[in-house]
């Protein structure tokens, strides 16, 4: 959304905060759980392999059913063809599984199996929508179908899920189960991106609010049980953070939260890569790699 845009729509919306608190945070979350669609995406759970990236053209194509639609899911095969263990890459807000690309010719090298999957509302996956349960109950499907795996590599909001995924946050939801955790460029505090969310858009206090009623009712849990930090310890994974001190969207703070959680997790500060070009950086995958090998 435009700056021009908000500075019209916020005394709206804070008026409607006031007014009428509850539409307004039903509103809010909506608009909180939808990211920008687009041109090429049609939502529809359909993927043909003409159409695929590069990047995705060696993959071979299955759709995954989860009780809100349909998760397209890309598995690349060991060249040895003996792969006994599976890395499942989870991308983030606005990404799809293409954007994860960079990870998979060397995790083939060294034996994996890859698993890459298109979030729900992104790629060629069913849905207009994403938000944590939606990502959990498709991750979980995921996981039914290619698990157990040996690591689960994520970026950005991705992180995000599969944290909430592995300690069981949503309520009906099996926890998923893997033997270590790389976040890259991950958020320490849904709930302060959801307070920075209300103030860009204008919202009172009522209807921050309702805001965060209306995620309590849709997850099961309050907003506050999806803070990095307390999952990650109840989890206890060997843990890889991965941040850009010069990451603009996700502040290294986030990282820094992280890492204090405890010994298992290791901090690894990237430089001028920001955001997303740290997932085209090889020395990351280099990382990656050695830390499921168990090195450092």
């Amino acid at each position: 959304m435009s700056a021009s845009a908000l500075r019209y729509m916020r005394p709206l919306v804070r008026a409607a905060s006031f007014v009428a608190p509850g539409a307004t945070g039903r509103l809010a979350f909506r608009l909180f759980c939808t990211p920008p669609r687009p041109a090429k995406r049609n939502g529809n759970g359909k993927a043909s392999e003409q159409a695929l990236p590069a990047r995705l053209q060696q993959a071979s194509l299955r759709a995954i059913p989860f009780p809100c639609g349909s998760a397209q899911a890309y598995v690349f095969e060991s060249e040895t063809g003996i792969a006994t263990r599976t890395v499942l890459l989870v991308h983030g807000w606005t990404g799809d599984a293409a954007s994860m690309a960079g990870f998979v010719e060397p995790l083939l090298a060294v034996g994996y199996r890859v698993v890459a999957f298109d979030l729900p509302g992104h790629g060629a996956s069913t849905g207009r929508e994403l938000n944590i349960p939606l990502g959990v109950a498709s991750l979980a499907a995921v996981a039914r179908v290619f698990g157990p795996f040996r690591a689960i590599v994520t970026h950005s909001f991705g992180g995000a899920i599969t944290l909430a995924a592995l300690a069981g946050s949503v309520r009906g939801q099996p926890a998923v189960s893997a033997d270590r955790l790389v976040l890259i460029a991950a958020p320490s505090s849904i709930t302060g991106i959801t307070r920075q969310f209300g103030q860009a858009i204008g919202l009172g206090r009522r209807g921050q609010a309702a805001l965060e009623r209306r995620i309590h009712v849709v997850a099961g849990n309050p907003v506050e049980a999806f803070e990095a930090p307390l999952q990650l310890k109840t989890i206890g994974l060997p843990t890889l953070v991965i941040h850009d001190r010069q990451d603009r969207e996700l502040g290294f703070q986030h990282a820094q939260a992280l890492a204090e959680v405890g010994p298992f997790v290791r901090l690894e500060a990237t430089e001028g890569l920001g955001h997303r070009r740290i997932l085209k950086a090889r020395p990351v995958a280099e990382s990656v790699v050695r830390f499921l090998a168990g090195e450092g």
